[in-house]
């Protein structure tokens, strides 16, 4: 599996999830009614009753209902409401855990695996900071002959959220410091450090629980040969895709 390989899949798998986790807000009209005025109505006298009731009875019955019944006017006016803004995700705990492909040397695939646990403050609307605490491995493997030998590696630093507005989806940043064992050319057991990045986007299924496709770079400075060429400054990449538990 090549790295084009590694991030295409985890990109097809995350955006099907992501259609579950699309809603699009309604809109909400109602009617109000504002009543009139009544026309009152002039009692006639005991002395021209005769005529009154004569009049009453040759009066046309649109114009004695029109005489004798208030008049309302009715307006009705409608319009339509903001739709309601999303609730986002708060700050608090998280777990989660990466599985994927890295490479230490370039189109040598190893596979990796991760976990992580940390906490978020909200920091506005859509951004929520945090610090984080990880461990991770990435398996010996061959390559023509040659024994790939396995890296294990801690880390610690600082991330961040940014959710795109209302929508579920998400980019997420990560820096800090890693530290790796593995083993040389010789057998003999090394340790390296230095400092990790890492950039990714996600989509929220639910409160809790959330995926993320994220690409990272460790960079270290060590001794060393590859191809016969000497290098003192290097770095291994890693994309994983995985889940995150939110608390």
């Amino acid at each position: 599996m090549n790295k084009l390989t590694a991030i295409a899949v985890p990109v097809l798998l995350l955006t099907a999830a992501a259609a579950q986790a699309q809603s699009i807000p309604g809109w909400k009209a109602y009617r109000a009614q504002q009543g009139g005025q009544a026309t009152p109505v002039t009692t006639p006298s005991a002395d021209t009753s005769t005529t009154a009731t004569s009049d009453a009875q040759s009066a046309s019955p649109v114009q004695s209902a029109t005489q004798v019944q208030p008049a309302y006017q009715t307006a009705a006016t409608s319009y339509a409401r903001p739709a309601a803004r999303k609730p986002q995700p708060e700050g608090g705990f998280f777990v989660g855990v990466q599985g994927g492909s890295g490479w230490v040397y370039e189109d040598v695939d190893q596979r990796a695996v991760a976990v992580s646990a940390g906490y978020r403050w909200q920091a506005g609307d859509y951004v929520q900071v945090g610090i984080e605490a990880g461990a991770g491995r990435l398996a010996d493997t061959t390559w023509q002959d040659y024994e790939i030998p396995e890296v294990k590696f801690n880390t610690i630093g600082g991330n961040a959220r940014f959710n795109f507005g209302n929508s579920p989806w998400f980019g997420v940043a990560r820096l800090g410091y890693w530290r790796a064992r593995s083993e040389d050319d010789w057998g003999d057991k090394v340790t390296i450090d230095g400092a990790y990045s890492s950039l990714g986007v996600g989509v929220d299924i639910g409160r809790h629980f959330n995926l993320q496709l994220v690409y990272t770079a460790y960079a270290y400075s060590a001794d060393g040969y590859y191809y016969d060429d000497e290098y003192d400054v290097s770095r291994a990449d890693t994309v994983t895709l995985g889940g995150e538990v939110r608390f």
